[in-house]
């Protein structure tokens, strides 16, 4: 009996490329590093958290809200401070549609709805349910900053973050 030995079917698929931004805006830039004000001495690495998505209804408007955390943020709490601030970025082109109930994004020739829109109503009264559709995202990259303050070039880093439309 002759034995045949083939390649398992996943290295002879050809891999996905990647999914590239068709846009991308630089959103804020934030400190690297957060120091709690109650039992750290040093400073703690920030990254993002999670982001999502605010609307005001009466003038149509979107914004993106990005929350940053600290390792150690669970264990401090509010004792630790409030942590990171977070970005509140409206954006040129990202609206909220109210006939479409929907967070869109309209640049580069294209709409993109970056998250539907539902009101809820309940015994405490309503409120709106926004669920992202995954085709606008927040992405965060560590970045070596220079700033010159017109005598000496001060160097930092930071993390940038940014609004992605695919």
């Amino acid at each position: 009996m002759r034995w045949a030995i083939s390649l398992p079917l996943f290295l002879t698929l050809p891999l996905a490329a990647p999914a590239l931004a068709s846009t991308k805006i630089q959103m804020d830039t934030v400190p690297r590093e957060y120091t709690p004000t109650a039992g750290a001495e040093l400073p703690e690495p920030v990254s993002v958290q999670d982001f999502y998505f605010e609307v005001n209804q009466e003038t149509a408007r979107a914004r993106v809200v990005v929350e940053y955390t600290y390792p150690d943020m669970p264990v401090y709490g509010l004792e630790g401070g409030l942590g990171p601030r977070p970005t509140l970025a409206q954006l040129p082109g990202l609206t909220y549609d109210p006939l479409a109930h929907a967070v869109v994004y309209d640049g580069a020739g294209k709409r993109t709805v970056c998250a539907i829109v539902r009101e809820r109503k309940s015994r405490f009264g309503r409120h709106l349910r926004i669920r992202n559709t995954g085709s606008c995202v927040v992405t965060a990259t560590a970045t070596d900053h220079a700033e010159d303050d017109g005598w000496t070039i001060q160097r930092f880093r930071a993390i940038d973050t940014y609004f992605e439309v695919h």
